[in-house]
């Protein structure tokens, strides 16, 4: 290389850097910033609860944090947790009570998510020794949407694979750089697992099993490394076994020090929380590939199909050279570079499938795994610049993948704050996922739709709004306002006979069919949250109380009274679908039985997937003399069980 070459070479290494760190700048001071914009997940009501738990176990003595039996569902096995993200919040928030908790805590979700970005660029910028990889690395993290938006308001997930993906980091410099600088990536492989095991202890275990696996690996695969460190009477590899073990110890004590369960038990608690996790007991319904499925007994491609659905396809087709290019991988970067992302990527997800793990929404609980294919799609499209021999065209491979990725940059910024739901053209984007996989699963739009009744609602003279939803946790949105508007839960499918005055619905668990057909619509829609036109949740006023007088007398069994107030009601609201059912009852009770069957037909249509449809339409045509009527509806009803059951069947196969 001449002197000319060489300085040009440098310069471009420095502008590389110089990109790297000024985009991770960026990324620190913007996404904690645009925080506040996203809602509170789904389960963050109870984490929240959990936080100040651990804070009343250390300040007060209150064991609730150590069993969770007395609690409902949703706390089942919620000590098999550690407490790292949960309890370090709520000690800030206790110093500092001034500001909201939701808020704190998606402010330091949204900074260890940047960090996880960061640092899966600078691990691929150490396995090549190229800032231009890094960065590629770096941006495919920002705008993979999926992991954006997640990083904001996920706070087991996301915390989890920092930790993780700094554990990793951390232990390849160790292993590079050894034995210089031994002991400060000693501190940052520490506080990586200490990240990691504190949030998740099975998984902490997972990173610890790593840590061992890559150790050898590296110095099975580096002769010169090995040879250095069994020199000297051993003396560097007792400094190497030292500089590992004082890093993992200081995790370790860190990590526990926030989880009253694992402090009873330091040693088998840990390993009952890896047992645990691996098969949870709880089971949810989770739409996928247009059926409803049981958590427990997914399809063993779940979470493969998921992150091949959900992320930027020029990602997807990197990590595909990557594989497709071994040899070259191999040639330009070595053997334990293609192991370890390799390994990375992958084996969580194979070893969940062998165990036959349970799984919940989407593929949020390997979100760990992703660092790993950001570093591999940008080797990959590195490596294919290996093929290019002209000197002056070996950037195109970079090009490539940056203008690749300029679709999902701009579907990021034209989605906010709903980067979650992102879905790409393998899935026909959220409009062709809409109704075959659950969008909001963890009802981020809520603050969206809250914080519209906010700036659009006028108080009440004499009464407070009552807000009502099928999202949980919505009364943290109002808690500042709660002088004039206030929330309870409230069921979906009782919605017509609850009092309120606004309710707030979003389609989780509702009839698969009814989005597919794009039905799921109300007569008074006051505002509608959505993403590429295809609603996440939507602002609904009430336009009669006559429901909730109908639906009393309904249960006492007055049908004449109850038939004619339900006539009031959906002549003010023709999309309710338990209205038309109670109202069909009340008919044929009263004798009105061709009145009953065009209500019935009408529930039918508003939720074309409810058996029990199906049964009061049967008996209706059965009463009529209807025969083939009565039939037809079994047979409807008949078709919808065995879809149902071909499903779990698919799942145990």
């Amino acid at each position: 290389m001449t002197i000319i070459q060489a300085n040009i070479s440098g310069t471009e290494h420095k502008l590389w850097r110089q990109l790297f760190y000024a985009i991770s700048i960026a990324i620190l001071v913007l996404m904690p910033f645009i925080s506040k914009d996203y809602g509170q997940s789904g389960d963050e009501w109870i984490q929240i609860d959990y936080g100040r738990h651990i804070w009343d176990y250390f300040t007060k003595g209150d064991e609730q944090a150590l069993d969770y039996t007395n609690k409902q569902l949703q706390y089942s096995n919620q000590q098999y947790y550690g407490g790292f993200f949960d309890f370090t919040t709520e000690a800030i928030h206790q110093m500092m009570p001034s500001i909201p908790i939701l808020v704190l805590r998606h402010f330091f979700n949204a900074l260890l998510g940047a960090l996880m970005m960061i640092f899966a660029g600078l691990l691929a910028r150490r396995l090549t020794g190229k800032w231009q990889v890094g960065l590629i690395a770096l941006l495919f993290m920002i705008f993979s949407p999926r992991i954006f938006g997640e990083s904001m308001n996920n706070p087991k997930d996301i915390p989890f694979a920092t930790g993780f993906i700094i554990g990793i980091y951390y232990l390849v410099a160790i292993l590079q750089d050894f034995p210089a600088k031994a002991w400060k990536h000693s501190i940052g492989l520490g506080a990586g697992f200490a990240m990691a095991f504190g949030v998740r202890a099975a998984g902490g275990i997972l990173l610890l099993a790593y840590f061992a696996l890559f150790t050898v690996l590296y110095y099975v695969l580096h002769k010169d490394k090995r040879t250095i460190i069994t020199a000297d009477a051993n003396k560097l590899a007792k400094k190497l076994a030292l500089v590992l073990i004082a890093g993992i110890a200081g995790g370790y004590i860190v990590g526990i020090s926030t989880w009253p369960w694992g402090l009873q038990s330091p040693i088998s608690n840990p390993l009952e929380s890896l047992e645990g996790m691996t098969n949870r007991e709880i089971q949810l319904r989770v739409l996928f590939e247009g059926v409803y499925r049981v958590s427990t007994a997914m399809p063993w491609y779940y979470e493969f199909k998921w992150i091949f659905i959900t992320n930027p396809l020029i990602v997807l087709l990197g990590f595909v050279l990557f594989i497709g290019l071994f040899t070259k991988v191999k040639q330009q970067y070595g053997m334990f570079a293609f192991v370890l992302v390799v390994f990375g990527a992958l084996f969580p997800i194979l070893y969940m499938i062998y165990k036959h793990s349970t799984v919940y929404d989407t593929w949020r609980h390997v979100f760990f795994v992703y660092p790993f294919w950001a570093v591999a799609a940008a080797v990959g499209w590195d490596v294919v610049g290996a093929f290019i021999k002209n000197e002056k065209t070996k950037w195109l491979p970079t090009v490539v993948a940056i203008v690749g990725l300029l679709p999902a940059i701009g579907w990021t910024v034209r989605s906010h704050p709903n980067q979650y739901i992102y879905f790409n053209e393998l899935a026909g984007g959220v409009k062709g996922a809409y109704g075959y996989y659950d969008l909001d699963y963890y009802q981020n739009s809520g603050k969206q739709a809250a914080d519209w009744m906010l700036k659009n609602l006028k108080p009440i003279q004499g009464r407070k709004i009552l807000v009502r939803s099928n999202m949980v946790g919505f009364d943290k949105y109002f808690a500042k306002d709660s002088s004039w508007i206030v929330y309870d839960y409230g069921r979906y499918t009782e919605r017509h006979h609850l009092d309120w005055d606004y309710y707030v619905a979003y389609p989780r668990y509702i009839s698969a069919k009814l989005m597919q057909d794009d039905n799921w619509k109300f007569q008074h829609t006051v505002h509608t949250v959505s993403v590429d036109g295809k609603p996440l949740c939507v602002v609904i006023k009430r336009s009669s109380t006559a429901g909730i007088a109908a639906n009393e007398a309904y249960e006492k069994k007055d049908f004449a009274t109850a038939a004619q107030l339900y006539a009031q009601y959906i002549a003010t609201d023709n999309t309710d679908e338990f209205a038309y059912f109670n109202y069909a009852i009340s008919l044929a009770s009263t004798g009105q039985m061709d009145a009953a069957v065009a209500a019935i037909e009408r529930a039918i249509k508003l939720d074309p997937e409810r058996t029990e449809f199906y049964d009061v339409l049967a008996q209706l045509q059965q009463a009529k003399g209807n025969i083939q009527g009565a039939q037809q509806a079994q047979s409807m009803k008949n078709e919808i069980l065995m879809q149902q059951q071909e499903a779990m069947g698919e799942q145990e196969e």
